[in-house]
């Protein structure tokens, strides 16, 4: 089982936190992403599943566009910024099929680090903003490894360009 982990793009700041849209820059970013992804993810995955706050609701959707694909957009709540690693983690310890996660940091960069089986709480990468890696399972939950056992499968750095 694969799991594909994308970071919100460039949002502008401000108040409420939950109501920040994306920026130019990360619309940008995000429709790169889209156009770079190839067949072999839209293969896998049933589903674009994102947070809801705006920022990753909007990348997901540019990232639909610009991939020219069907996938139906899902909220999953529990991608929030401050929500529980663990939580999401036992969750894709459970999936059978692939998944195509947008949320935001510090939760992934948690959820990396509890995948890859390091200690709890520690980031398993600096995830930038458009920043996307995926991780592929190589065995189920054990009562050693709640979460099964993992390895990085790649990381695509958020991309290139104004």
């Amino acid at each position: 089982m694969i799991v594909f982990l994308l970071r919100h793009a460039d949002a502008v700041p401000g108040e409420p936190d939950e109501g920040r849209l994306l920026s130019a820059k990360g619309r940008r970013q995000s429709a790169r992403v889209g156009r770079q992804l190839g067949l072999e993810v839209w293969s896998l995955v049933r589903a674009i599943e994102h947070s809801p706050l705006l920022r990753s609701v909007e990348t997901a959707q540019l990232v639909k566009s610009a991939a020219k694909v069907r996938q139906p957009l899902q909220v999953l709540a529990g991608l929030e910024p401050e929500a529980d690693a663990r939580v999401t983690a036992a969750q894709l310890a459970r999936t059978r099929t692939a998944r195509f996660l947008v949320g935001h940091n510090p939760h992934l960069a948690a959820l990396v680090g509890l995948l890859l089986g390091l200690r709890d709480g520690a980031e398993g990468i600096h995830f930038r903003k458009a920043a996307l890696v995926s991780l592929e399972r190589l065995a189920g939950p054990t009562a050693r490894k709640p979460y099964g056992t993992w390895r990085l499968k790649s990381l695509v750095p958020t991309p290139a360009g104004k």
